[in-house]
Parts: structure tokens; sequence; C-alpha cells
């Protein structure tokens, strides 16, 4: 019997689930959510830092992030065995070159995210491990470990009991179009999925398959990469995460009886090639080397890269598209989907049952601002790959 969907979501991240998640809440039915991959979280939401930070220089993402902080901190009863959010604490550093960008950014925290700016005496305190004598520190004592794997799982396991159906091991060969409408999708071996609503929450795939189907909506797919130490016994789990702006960009925190450490390196990349940069791991310990010498001589237990979907104005993609009837748009969330992903979840399934919510920040989402002039030359009819 041929599988049919109301809504059929694209992919099995932090966006997809989370807006299944939400739909089933809502008593939304017939949907079905497809992932390639046999395990769900397998790319961006399985592969990042976790950690929980609200602040970013635009004041649109932090309100996304503060509202979805409510959820993480307090979700639903039942929703996971244990706490989301680990409060270690963060701290963010600047040089006296980024110290007014620090400044602004810090001010637009509101209650959600308490803070408070901190000597460099204070600083050693929380972090005897960083070496640097930054211009500024912050320090937001309700922030540090998000558990992604508890909140995957809560949004899976919440979903499915709501009686969304999961497809894993599904890989979308190309989205079906009508009349200028998504049908639905063919799957990898030529099976087909009918459904009133398409919707696009496959990360860095996201932009080739709705490029195939006729949209304009341009995507950025990027690498970051991430390395664990071997475990030390001189780090104190407890430690809070570090973030410094300056240099590039670096940040740390314990985990696994190691240091996570990353040089916030990003370069685009095409999702079905992604591999990891020696370059990017020289840089990583040369970085360490100046800010958490302790480490200078550790070594690697785990390298990799995930990637992270970029939009032009580094704001989401939630919404209609604006060139092919039936196809929604749940992507571009940059390395904000942990933290962000439950209330982009709730957005996106409010305007999916056909709710038109007051409020302010959709326009800031709406994919058609993402349009380039053109559309692709392969047109709707083609492969996307994904």
């Amino acid at each position: 019997m041929e599988e049919k969907a109301d809504i059929l979501i694209l992919g099995g991240g932090v966006a997809g689930v989370a807006t299944a998640w939400w739909l089933a809440a809502r008593g939304a039915r017939d949907i079905v959510l497809v992932e390639r991959e046999r395990q769900l979280g397998s790319h961006s939401s399985g592969l990042n830092a976790g950690i929980m930070r609200t602040t970013d220089p635009d004041p649109e993402v932090v309100q996304l992030a503060e509202r979805s902080a409510i959820f993480l901190h307090t979700p639903p009863p039942g929703f996971a065995p244990r706490p989301l959010v680990d409060p270690v604490g963060l701290l963010l550093l600047s040089d006296e070159a980024g110290r007014a960008s620090l400044e602004r950014m810090v001010g637009l925290a509101g209650e959600v995210a308490p803070h408070e700016r901190i000597s460099r005496e204070a600083l050693r305190r929380h972090a005897p491990f960083y070496a640097g004598r930054p211009a500024v520190a912050f320090f937001f004592p309700g922030e540090g470990h998000l558990d992604v794997a508890a909140l995957m799982q809560g949004f899976s396991r919440g979903a499915k009991n709501g009686g969304v159906t999961f497809r894993a091991g599904a890989a979308v060969e190309r989205i079906l179009v009508a009349g200028g409408a998504a049908r639905g999708v063919v799957l990898a071996g030529g099976e087909e999925i009918p459904a009133r609503t398409v919707v696009l929450a496959a990360g860095g795939w996201a932009g080739p398959l709705g490029r195939a189907a006729g949209s304009r909506v341009e995507l950025r797919p990027t690498r970051r990469h991430l390395l664990v130490t071997a475990p030390d016994p001189a780090v104190d789990p407890r430690w809070p995460v570090l973030w410094q702006s300056h240099d590039g960009g670096f940040y740390c925190k314990p985990e696994s009886g190691g240091m996570m450490l990353s040089a916030c390196d990003q370069e685009d990349v095409d999702p079905d090639a992604l591999a990891t940069d020696e370059e990017v791991r020289a840089l990583i310990a040369e970085k360490a080397s100046r800010w958490v010498p302790s480490l200078a001589d550790a070594g690697a237990a785990h390298f990799w890269c995930g990637m992270r979907t970029l939009t032009a104005d580094g704001r989401f993609a939630v919404g209609l598209d604006p060139d092919v009837e039936g196809l929604f748009w749940v992507a571009g969330l940059g390395g904000h989907g942990m933290v962000c992903g439950p209330e982009v979840g709730r957005l996106a399934s409010a305007l999916l049952t056909g709710e038109r919510p007051d409020d302010s920040l959709l326009p800031g989402l709406d994919p058609a601002r993402l349009a380039t002039a053109g559309r692709d030359a392969a047109g709707p009819d083609q492969p996307s790959g994904r």
C-alpha cells in the first residue's frame, strides 16, 4: 500500500524532529519524517559542540534563543529523563579591538540569560586553564553544556508517541513537482511518497533539494572542526565553557575527560564531500598552545568536522517557499539549531497547521528574502542528490 502524508518532513536533525514534535503536540495527523541515515541527527545535530549559549549579535536570533532557553531549562514533564542544560557557566571574552562589539552583543541579553562583567582575577578563578589577558570578560552562570542526545531523543520519542511516522535510511532522490507545486518525494530506489506539504529540514542538503524543485532560495553549507583531547585528570568537568571572539575565534569546554577545542573555522563545503582538514587540526593546536598551554602536548582522542548551514543575513529560513507551492523551509539554522530548535519548531508547526501568529520575528525568517534573481538551470524535474 502506498504511503501518503499530509506533511512530509525531509531531515531527521533537530529542525525536523522539533517540527514533528510540535506538530504532534498540536494534534496534526498523517505526518511522515524521512531521514537518509539509519540514525536521526547523524550530521549537524549529532556533530555539534553541545553548548548552551543564547548570545548573538543579531537581536532576533537572541529572541529565538531565549524563547527556546525557557523550554530547554524547563521542558515538559516526561520529555527527558535528565536535565537538558548543565549550567556550568559560559565565559565570553574579547580583546580591546572587539570590546565594543562584545559589549553590544551582551547588551542584547535579557532576563533569561543573567550575566555579569568580571575582572581578570575572577576570570582566573573561573578558568584557571586559560592563559589570555582579555580586555573584557562576561560570565553567564546559567549557560554551559546542552545535552544534545537527550534533546533529540525527547523530540523524536514524543513525535512518535504523537503518531508521527519515521522512515530512517530513506534517501530522498528528488521532490515531486507538478503544476508548480510540491506533491511529495521520490526516494532512492523509486518509491514515491505523495504529500500535501513538503518540509525542507535537511540541513546542508535543503538548498540542493529546493533548487532542483524550482526554488530560488539559497543557503550556504559550511564546515567547522572540533577536537577533543585525550582524558586528563587535571581537567575539571565543572569548568565553564570559554569562548573568545578575538584571534579569529576560539572556544573550549570540558568533554569526555579531556577538553573540546575549536578554532571557529568556517569554510564552504559540499555536503556530500564533508571531510576533515589536517591544516585545521594544526590551527587548533596552535591556538590551544597560546590560550590553553596546559593542553599543548595533549593528544587528540577525537577530531571531526560538522556542517553549519548559513543564510545570507544570518537569520533562519522558516516558512513557505516563494516559488514552489506546498514547499516549506525549516533550514539555515547556522550553528544555532540545538539552542533555537525548540522555538523554530514551534513557529514552523504553527504556520504548517494554518495559524498566522502575530509574531514580530516571522518576517525576518521568511525564505522569500533569500531568493536569488534566477532559478537553477536544472529545473524542477532533476534529481537533487540528497
